[in-house]
C-alpha cells in the first residue's frame, strides 16, 4: 500500500439493522479511518438486490468475475482495489444473518478453481490485503467460536491478512453498551492506518 495514497476501505455491513451492534462497531473502525485520510466506500446489503450464489459455475467457465449482474456486481469489483475491507455481521442461529451468507457466497467468483489446491495462489484478488471480521451474538463468550474460525479460513484462502472482533454476550436491544468493542475497533483503525 503507497503511503501516498489515501487507503481505500469497502465496509460490508451485513446486518438487517442499520445501526445495530456489529454496524456500529464497523463504523467505528470506518469512522476512525476517515480521520486518517482513508476513503471508505458502504454497503448496507439488507437495502441491496441481490441474489445468492446460483452455484452455475459461470465464474469458472464463461468469466473471471460473477456472471449475475445486480447490486453485489460493483461490490465485488471494488473489493479488488481496496486495502482493507471489512465484513461485518451478527450470528442468529449459529451462523451469520441470511444477508451477508447471501452476500458471501458471491464471492465464490473470488477463487481460481484451477489453483484451489494451492491455497497460496487460489485467490483472483491482489495480495497484500486486509480483512476485518466483525461478528456479534447475544450467546456467552466463545460460544461461536466455531462460527470466526470458518469464516477466517475462508478470508485466509481468499488472500486476505484477517483481524477479528467478536462481542459475544450481549443484549438483544441494539443499543447494548458495546463501548469496549467501539474503542477496540477505533484502535485497530490507527494502527493499520499508521501502519501504513
Amino acid at each position: 500500500m503507497d503511503k501516498e495514497t489515501p487507503l481505500k476501505i469497502v465496509n460490508i455491513l451485513g446486518s438487517p439493522r442499520k445501526n445495530g451492534t456489529s454496524s456500529r462497531i464497523a463504523h467505528a473502525f470506518t469512522e476512525t479511518a476517515r480521520a486518517y485520510g482513508a476513503t471508505v466506500s458502504d454497503y448496507h446489503l439488507n437495502l441491496m438486490r441481490y441474489r445468492g450464489c446460483q452455484g452455475c459455475e459461470g465464474c469458472h467457465t464463461r468469466s473471471d468475475r460473477c456472471v449475475l449482474l445486480d447490486d453485489v456486481t460493483p461490490l465485488l469489483a471494488e473489493m479488488y482495489v481496496a486495502d482493507i475491507v471489512v465484513f461485518s455481521s451478527p450470528i442468529y442461529f449459529g451462523d451469520t444473518c441470511g444477508q451477508f451468507k447471501s452476500f458471501y457466497d458471491r464471492m465464490w467468483s473470488l477463487i481460481n478453481t484451477d489453483q484451489a489446491n494451492d491455497a497460496e495462489n487460489s485467490s483472483r484478488l491482489p495480495p497484500g490485503k486486509i480483512a476485518l471480521l466483525i461478528l456479534t451474538h447475544v450467546e456467552r463468550a466463545g460460544v461461536y467460536a466455531d462460527v470466526v474460525e470458518r469464516y477466517t479460513n475462508y478470508l485466509q484462502l481468499y488472500g486476505f491478512e484477517v483481524r477479528t472482533i467478536t462481542a459475544g454476550g450481549l443484549r438483544l436491544q441494539s443499543n447494548a453498551d458495546i463501548d469496549e468493542h467501539l474503542d477496540v475497533a477505533s484502535n485497530l483503525a490507527r494502527e493499520l492506518i499508521r501502519g501504513q
